[in-house]
């Protein structure tokens, strides 16, 4: 729990429950919290996996013979293994159920870990707003049923188990747990295909916002680390996300109501136009270049050039067909443009779910450049990767001016298009050698705000492996810098002695070493 008591005061108030606000004045990248999970396990309806290292289950525990264990796992948890040792459980009762892990592991912390248990308890759990839910019936028929009529928790020492208590604890798990977004192997792979999520009480007394102050990074022993994003002044309140920041405000209220119950009033949620990247906002239909947002205060949909108002019935019916060809559209280049193309002109080209097409336009144009000789790859598609990349840089640097993950990966992407389609506008004679050096020292700048970012990822994760993979390109990319710049040295230097056929040999020549060195580099 280091930094929590330097670091966090807690606060209380009839609105906002439990909060936390800065101690002290924390500076931008500060590492403010380190925290250990209290219990880690799978999400509600994941494949059966390894209890230790969540990766595919293959074998059983030696010890218990019920916990599911992959290759590498010979044991898990001791207190653990012991109750089920203990439990009779039939050996399959784990696979049948694997939704009881969590909740197990949760009552668990009152034999082992008992003030833990009692903090773990007190988490908001929006018991009420829960009660008779699908989720509550959820939980019913896979989480309080096969425990209780198990009777493993029926002489659990002094607590009594029932069916509210298991619901309390279903309730805490859902509305505060955190993922921890893949641990990567020792062959730099996922962790088989079941993502796991650990509990923090510390952690989640951080207050929701769209645009928040704080980063949280899972480490490779499942600590989390947070950092604060921006400088952030004493008294302040420290704020996490639960959203995606590309989603719209829509779609992020829709999430928050559904899985955390409340509606954020954030700047950017009380901002009907999202600091002007409209991310929610549809075409108006009565002027060529209005935009109408949605203001929630006097709930309507108004254009921002003409004040035409729009009828809600329209705007939630372009938005549904929008939505549902974007889903079911297959991921083929084609296709996608196609979608994306027909619905801008009804939402708008940075709608939310205009984004969420071309990010999957974007992984399609990415595997073509990753899997053709570079030599082959089509200017065209190196055209598009760029305008994606370009375009989604813009707005996150706009919804995530500090320190963000989201914002690292679309700079190293950004630098990743440039450098391509720069190198091949050379090699085709558009540009000249002193614009393909202005072009890569561009490409430099974003790849080493790219790192800046990314450099409070743990190295275990697909993060943190960018991020090294990062430093080492950017050395490479500044080699090449060298080699431009000296090539263009030389050609000023022909210039002035004004020797016009060597100067033509020279900068054949030196173009034809700069393609043999660095055209298949990626």
């Amino acid at each position: 729990m280091a930094g929590f008591e330097e670091n966090f005061q807690i606060l209380d108030s009839e609105q906002f429950g439990r909060f936390v606000v800065a101690k002290k004045d924390l500076a931008r990248g500060e590492q403010i919290l380190l925290e250990e999970p209290y219990v880690t396990g799978p999400y509600w309806d994941a494949d059966v996996s390894c209890l230790n290292c969540y990766r595919d289950s293959c074998s059983l525990c030696t010890k218990c013979g019920i916990a599911p264990l992959c290759y590498d796992c010979s044991g898990h948890d001791e207190s653990e293994c012991h109750f089920y040792l203990y439990s009779q459980l039939d050996k399959k009762f784990i696979y049948n159920n694997f939704n009881v892990i969590l909740p197990i592991r949760c009552l668990l912390l009152y034999r082992t870990k008992k003030e833990l248990f009692y903090e773990m308890i007190s988490l908001e759990a929006h018991l009420e707003e829960r009660r008779g839910t699908e989720i509550w019936k959820f939980h019913e028929q896979f989480v309080v049923k096969p425990l209780l009529e198990s009777g493993i928790f029926k002489e659990f020492e002094d607590l009594e188990v029932t069916a509210e208590m298991i619901q309390r604890i279903c309730g805490i798990l859902d509305v505060n747990m955190l993922e921890m977004r893949g641990n990567m192997d020792a062959r730099g792979g996922f962790p088989g295909n079941s993502l796991a999520r650990g509990l923090y009480p510390k952690t989640v007394l951080m207050s929701h916002s769209c645009m928040p102050n704080t980063l949280i990074s899972v480490d490779g022993n499942s600590n989390v680390r947070v950092f604060t994003t921006v400088p952030v002044k004493m008294g302040e309140v420290l704020q996490n996300s639960y959203t995606r920041s590309l989603f719209g405000t829509f779609e992020r209220q829709t999430q928050l109501r559904e899985g955390k119950y409340f509606t954020c009033s954030c700047r950017r949620c009380r901002d009907p136009t999202e600091f002007g990247t409209h991310l929610n906002s549809i075409r108006c239909t009565n002027c060529e270049y209005g935009l109408c947002s949605f203001y929630p205060d006097d709930p309507r949909w108004e254009c921002n050039w003409c004040h035409n108002l729009l009828q809600r019935e329209y705007v939630n019916e372009i938005m549904c067909a929008a939505r549902g060809e974007i889903l079911a559209c297959p991921q083929e280049v084609r296709d996608l443009e196609k979608v994306i193309q027909k619905h801008s002109k009804t939402l708008n080209p940075r709608h939310s779910l205009i984004l969420e097409a071309k990010q999957a336009l974007f992984g399609e144009l990415r595997q073509i450049c990753l899997g053709t000789d570079p030599e082959n790859v089509s200017k065209s598609v190196l055209k598009r990767k760029f305008e994606l990349c370009e375009e989604m840089v813009a707005i996150l640097r706009v919804l995530e001016p500090g320190i963000s993950r989201l914002a690292g990966i679309a700079m190293y992407e950004f630098h990743v298009a440039l450098v391509e389609l720069s190198r091949r506008n050379y090699d085709t004679t558009e540009i000249r050698s002193f614009e393909l050096l202005e072009n890569l020292m561009r490409a430099e700048i974003e790849l080493k705000q790219a790192i800046n970012m990314l450099l409070f990822e743990h190295p275990t994760t697909p993060e943190g492996q960018l991020s090294k993979r990062a430093m080492r390109e950017l050395k490479e990319l500044r080699e090449e810098i060298s080699y431009v710049r000296a090539m263009i040295e030389d050609e000023n230097l022909d210039r002035q002695n004004q020797s016009h056929n060597r100067s033509k040999l020279s900068n054949t020549t030196a173009s034809l070493n700069y393609r043999k060195k660095f055209s298949k580099r990626r």
